[in-house]
């Protein structure tokens, strides 16, 4: 079947805007034109276009219901005839501690209650190289911060997920927590506990506290969020984190105040392109694919 037509005709009807679809699937816009086409011209009209953005019409409200029935029985039929080899088989994902906060998390939850018998095995990863640990033997896929870091298409495929912002954490009685929001300029008498989430040892917080702050300032920079989260509650200091990185639990006694002076990125989800990868890890990226128009924002 044609999964990756049938992915984003659905995520076009949810997030009714090439723009958007051809973000999250990591395609150009033409190409999401070009396969949208080609579900038209074998099913007719299933959108209209307009200034901002398409509206589906009845006929793509049809298909939009089929196509999720059809998918559930072709990876129904995948996963009985993959439950017949032995040993029984797995799937390997290299990632950042965080992913629990993420879409993909539920995604795999959903992935195991279909398909029980396919194990779901995590590794964390280093972070420090994302090509080398998506090369990594006995890893199928990873999932990392994209920031600055370019996906080369040729040799990666890729889904994207969730936009990430960035936050000052501030302790509630700082008087930062009454900001709408922050700049560097706001920090200049404050300490500093900061997770070490870079790529490529290139992180522009840390580059730029080492060019125009006190090296007394950064009290802490390293893997431990739990002691973050402690030090920045107990108004020891501040941190800059990735929003969706900060467990809920967390935040009670905390402001997370939007950060201007950094762009975001997003999640993103991938697998090396020149590679024969295992039919279960076909059948878990041809879910997560077909599931990216479930992505609340």
């Amino acid at each position: 079947m044609f999964e990756k037509q049938i992915a984003v005709f659905l995520t076009l009807c949810v997030t009714e805007s090439f723009t958007k679809t051809a973000e999250r699937l990591f395609m150009s816009q033409g190409t999401v034109s070009k396969y949208v086409a080609f579900l038209e011209k074998k099913f007719g009209p299933l959108v209209k276009r307009n200034n901002n953005g398409v509206v589906v019409n009845e006929q793509g409200k049809l298909v939009f219901d089929y196509f999720v029935r059809m998918l559930d029985q072709e990876f129904q039929m995948e996963y009985e005839l993959l439950r017949l080899e032995k040993p029984l088989p797995t799937v390997t994902i290299s990632t950042i501690p965080s992913i629990v906060n993420y879409h993909i998390f539920q995604v795999i939850k959903e992935f195991q209650k279909k398909y029980p018998a396919i194990e779901v095995r995590f590794q964390e990863s280093s972070m420090r190289d994302w090509e080398k640990d998506v090369s990594l033997e006995g890893v199928d896929f990873l999932f990392f911060h994209q920031m600055s870091e370019r996906i080369s298409l040729l040799d990666y495929e890729a889904l994207a997920g969730e936009d990430e912002k960035f936050v000052v954490a501030v302790n509630k009685n700082n008087s930062l927590a009454a900001y709408p929001e922050l700049h560097f300029k706001d920090l200049v008498d404050e300490k500093f506990f900061l997770l070490d989430w870079s790529t490529k040892k290139v992180d522009p917080i840390l580059n730029i506290l080492k060019r125009d702050f006190a090296k007394s300032q950064i009290s802490y920079i390293g893997q431990n969020l739990d002691m973050i989260m402690s030090s920045v509650s107990s108004n020891m200091g501040v941190s800059i984190l990735l929003k969706r990185i900060i467990p809920d639990k967390e935040t009670h006694q905390l402001k997370l105040v939007p950060f201007k002076d950094l762009e975001g990125g997003k999640v993103v989800l991938v697998r090396q392109r020149q590679v024969d990868h295992s039919r279960p890890a076909n059948l878990f990226w041809e879910f997560v694919m077909t599931n990216q128009w479930r992505i609340v924002e």
